[in-house]
């Protein structure tokens, strides 16, 4: 019979100030007792060191593997990014962790950040609040306030940590954290998390650190968690991803881990039959970004990049026409925008050739042309001469696909758009369908026009092929003449 293990003497494993530690409170105290001191600092260590046993035990949940090892990995880590694929139980590791870690380490600050408060928000609300709480009366027990307002998202528990929720925006500034969670990180703006996000990075304030020199080693890295899907290898995560690669490889101080469906397919977390009709529902990019968790690469002969395209997706102030019952109730559009001088604004028509859902839509587009000059260097003389160059910044305020066919109600439509986006110009496409549409066609509207007298001349047609139907000849006539006029072409 092999000889039994000797019971480790745990005062050898005490420092001097540990082994007098009882003496700091009093006798009728629990931690007056040096042996239950002992006990305390055993079992803080072994909880520190086995995360994921001690959410097992004090939150009543049960772990998955990958969930132990993503524990740890958090834990040892100052730097982690993790890009996995749809029901990875993301969200629910980033509230586990951030519990874990309040309790564990006193005076902890956890800010999740995302790209908008509502997803930020369901890490308290759904996740901590409705998911974790109920089951754990010992988490119950550490949390003293609980805060789910629009405006104040946070969880604060006894000994000082909290856990906060923020947009991901320049209102952020201003907070203090030893830990920040990028929640969705892909629809983060890159400069935000520099120049706001990460700047409230501090190291937690330990009192026996501050008091006593000797334990200076024991400082602990403030940590960031990048946590997001997968995205477009034009996106800046993925020079994120590889440089915390790179990092894996020459020093221990960053970590990527990656998981596709087949992690929530281990686990049953979903169905092999659900994920075949996924992969159905999905295009192919759409499925390998989602599901695989692939970056996906552009074409590198691509004339225009992804990320050339996403530059200029957003609006601040987007136009929307007014709906046939504000039109015939006479409310003002809200959203009209008004015009910069010398703007040039065009509805662009491309018709389609047949109706029905197997079908191509008929595209309406309405287009504000905002002249601006630009300047440059000259590449004819030293490269020091400074150029001005008079132009127009196109801006595609608003895109409506039509599924109606019939000609003369697109026609309508194409006059309601004209009319209420104030336009000067119609461009219709007549090498094709749009030879048919009807926009010589008298609505009521073109009679009070007619009548008071601002309906009037012939439009034109450009010799290409594209009908054009200036403010001043708002009605399209097949008969008209070939022009090369240079304002139409500059418009």
């Amino acid at each position: 019979m092999a000889d039994k293990q000797k019971p480790l003497d745990y005062e050898k494993l005490m420092d001097d100030r540990q082994k007098h530690l009882h003496e700091n409170f009093s006798q009728n105290s629990y931690l007056g007792d040096q042996n239950h001191v002992k006990k305390v600092l055993l079992w803080m260590t072994f909880w520190r060191r086995n995360p994921g046993r001690f959410v097992e035990y004090y939150f009543g949940i049960t772990l998955h593997l990958y969930q132990h090892i993503i524990l740890m990995l958090m834990d040892y880590y100052p730097s982690i990014c993790i890009v996995a694929a749809r029901s990875a139980a993301k969200s629910f590791l980033i509230a586990v962790w951030a519990c874990k870690e309040a309790i564990l380490r006193p005076g902890t600050k956890v800010v999740v950040a995302s790209g908008t408060k509502g997803q930020a928000k369901l890490i308290v609300s759904e996740k901590i609040r409705k998911e974790i709480l109920p089951n754990s009366p010992l988490l119950q027990e550490e949390i003293d306030v609980i805060k789910d307002s629009q405006n104040d998202i946070e969880v604060t528990f006894k000994n000082g940590s909290s856990v906060s929720v923020v947009t991901a925006n320049d209102n952020a500034r201003g907070r203090r954290a030893t830990v920040n969670i990028y929640e969705e990180f892909r629809v983060i703006d890159k400069e935000v998390i520099d120049r706001v996000l990460s700047p409230f990075l501090v190291i937690r304030q330990v009192p026996f650190i501050q008091k006593h020199s000797d334990y200076a080693s024991l400082v602990e890295e403030p940590k960031e968690i990048y946590i997001s899907s997968a995205w477009y290898r034009s996106h800046w995560m993925w020079g994120l991803i590889k440089l915390f690669t790179k990092s894996m490889i020459t020093n221990d101080d960053a970590i990527v881990v990656g998981m596709d469906y087949s992690i929530a397919l281990k686990h049953t977390i979903k169905t092999r039959n659900f994920l075949i009709r996924e992969r159905k529902k999905l295009d192919t990019v759409s499925w390998q970004i989602e599901y695989e968790n692939s970056m996906i690469a552009e074409n590198t002969n691509a004339y225009f990049t992804y990320e050339m395209l996403n530059k200029n997706r957003v609006l601040k102030r987007p136009f929307y026409p007014r709906r046939n019952v504000d039109v015939a109730s006479r409310v003002k559009n809200k959203y009209i925008l008004p015009k910069q001088e010398g703007e040039v604004r065009v509805v662009s028509c491309d018709i389609a050739p047949e109706g029905g859902s197997g079908n191509d839509n008929s595209i309406f587009t309405c287009i504000r042309l905002l002249p601006e000059s630009k300047e440059y260097k000259s590449s004819d003389v030293s490269g020091d001469h400074v150029a001005v160059k008079q132009g127009y910044r196109r801006q595609v305020v608003y895109l409506e696909a039509q599924t109606e066919f019939e000609t003369s109600k697109q026609a309508i439509r194409i006059k309601q758009l004209f009319t209420d986006f104030d336009a000067d110009y119609c461009v219709l496409d007549t090498r094709n369908a749009g030879i048919l549409m009807p926009l010589h066609t008298e609505t009521r509207v073109d009679k009070a026009r007619k009548k008071a007298g601002k309906l009037r001349g012939q439009s034109e047609w450009k010799a290409m092929g594209n009908a054009i139907v200036t403010r001043n000849a708002y009605r399209l006539n097949p008969t008209c003449r070939n022009i090369t006029s240079a304002r139409v072409r500059a418009a």
